[in-house]
């Protein structure tokens, strides 16, 4: 899977970058644009194959929030798919680096990083916690099976009407799935991924974040 695009905020200069944005700069330098979004557009779209009329394309990017720029994080909470009765709420979860992927089971591009994201759960599970956030799938049938197919073992919150998902819409961009947020230990916004990401480029941005870079 192609590594995105990389933008600092504040626009500050290649001697602040974090160590990992090193394993991109080929791909920086070449600009390259990655048609990796989907976003439903009506209440048929999960059914919808990823390449099909009703998903549009967006540039598969990163921002990094140097720390003194930082804002908290909008508190998601939710029921657990799959899991009757259980709630989850990020705003319980400060103290450890918080990785919210929004995704859906009908998304091409979700499937594909799904493996990226669990192998990259498991790397930093001593100083991250991933969340996942499952949206407009008005069934819980099929991401449930998305999740026992990708061997998903952490959870997601169910939020088959999207409002959840607009609660983001300062944060994130509401049309853009998948996308993920990186949650500093304070409950603060570090960094963002529009579009698909891979296992290296979230190990290396959980490790700076978790080490105050």
């Amino acid at each position: 899977m192609p590594e995105p695009t990389v933008r600092r905020a504040g626009g500050r200069g290649d001697a602040t970058r974090p160590r990992w944005t090193s394993v991109l700069a080929p791909l920086i330098m070449l600009a390259v644009v990655l048609l990796a979004g989907c976003s439903a557009t009506g209440a048929d779209e999960p059914t919808r194959a990823a390449n099909q009329a009703g998903y549009v394309g967006a540039e598969s990017s990163v921002t990094i929030i140097p720390p003194d720029e930082r804002k908290p994080a909008p508190d998601i909470a939710g029921a657990v798919l799959g899991q009757e009765g259980k709630e989850i709420s990020t705003a319980s979860l400060k103290g450890k680096v918080v990785v919210l992927n929004v995704w859906g089971s009908w998304c091409g591009p979700c499937r594909a990083e799904a493996p990226e994201l669990q192998k990259a759960s498991e790397q930093t599970a001593k100083t991250a916690q991933f969340v996942g956030l499952n949206t407009r799938d008005f069934d819980q049938g099929p991401p449930v099976a998305f999740n026992r197919a990708n061997k998903i073992t952490y959870p997601s919150i169910w939020d088959p009407s999207g409002s959840v998902l607009v609660s983001l819409s300062g944060t994130l961009p509401p049309k853009a799935i998948p996308s993920t947020l990186i949650i500093d230990e304070q409950g603060r916004v570090a960094a963002r991924v529009v579009g698909t990401v891979t296992e290296t480029t979230l190990v290396d941005m959980i490790t700076d974040v978790a080490a105050g870079t």
